[in-house]
């Protein structure tokens, strides 16, 4: 089974202006898959997604979609696959946003909690690693120089279907379903092939086990064929007593 849930920080790097505030360039970043060994197994579905969390400032409310784009690189920088997809903030009507913010702003006060909103984009729904080139880095850009991000994370989550899903989901049930049925056709096999050579062993071992050298069936076979015997013996015997019987009582006739 492999691991269920990958999860690697994302840090997103930009450049920044000279002249002015703010950014001249997306935010991208370069994300290792790989620690000592691969992450990713080869022939397993795999769901990827980009966490975001994202403060609830005038600057992202008014920014509204922005496009998450990820590329997937093997060793050498060779792109694998890309996806992009687009991303935004969940809306809160102000009516919403007075009542939140008077309900916690004492957590908020406490700094305890925070006015934020927790954005993820699934990037991949259905992604299976190449085993003859395996994905080493991926590349993570943000296609907007106004959105603003606390923290960034991937995550990766197994996608498990058929035997799988079930020794995961249901791992007792699955261990007690594969031990009956290991031990049901070792018994079955065991059996047919005690019958199949009882009859071929050696004499020092049927006496050694306790079996007889004789089988029922072949005493069956030796009664049957006594039977046939004695039929086939009395039969002309009973004809040559009916032949004298009726010589006998032609005599008879002939000298009344």
């Amino acid at each position: 089974m492999p691991n269920v849930t990958h999860v690697r920080p994302v840090h997103l790097q930009f450049k920044s202006c000279e002249d002015q505030m703010g950014l001249c360039s997306y935010p991208y970043a370069y994300v290792q898959l790989t620690k000592g060994s691969y992450v990713l197994m080869s022939g397993q579905p795999y769901r990827i997604k980009l966490v975001m969390d994202v403060p609830e400032s005038p600057t992202n409310k008014e920014l509204g979609m922005f496009m998450v784009c990820l590329q997937m690189r093997a060793k050498g920088g060779t792109l694998i696959s890309s996806s992009c997809r687009s991303a935004m903030l969940s809306y809160r009507s102000k009516l919403h946003y007075y009542i939140r913010t008077s309900v916690f702003s004492p957590l908020f006060l406490l700094g305890i909690g925070d006015e934020r909103q927790e954005i993820q984009v699934e990037l991949f729904s259905d992604f299976q690693d190449d085993p003859n080139s395996p994905v080493t880095d991926a590349y993570v850009e943000l296609q907007s120089r106004f959105v603003q991000v606390h923290t960034c994370s991937m995550l990766i989550e197994a996608h498990f279907s058929g035997l799988r899903y079930a020794m995961y989901y249901w791992p007792r049930a699955s261990a007690l379903c594969g031990i009956c049925t290991n031990l049901f056709f070792t018994s079955l096999i065991f059996i047919l092939s005690w019958y199949h050579l009882q009859d071929g062993l050696p004499e020092f071992i049927k006496n050694k086990f306790g079996t007889e050298i004789k089988s029922e069936s072949e005493d069956e076979k030796k009664f049957t064929g006594k039977v046939k015997l004695e039929r086939e013996d009395s039969f002309p015997f009973i004809e040559e007593e009916a032949l004298l019987e009726e010589y006998k009582k032609e005599i008879e006739k002939k000298k009344t």
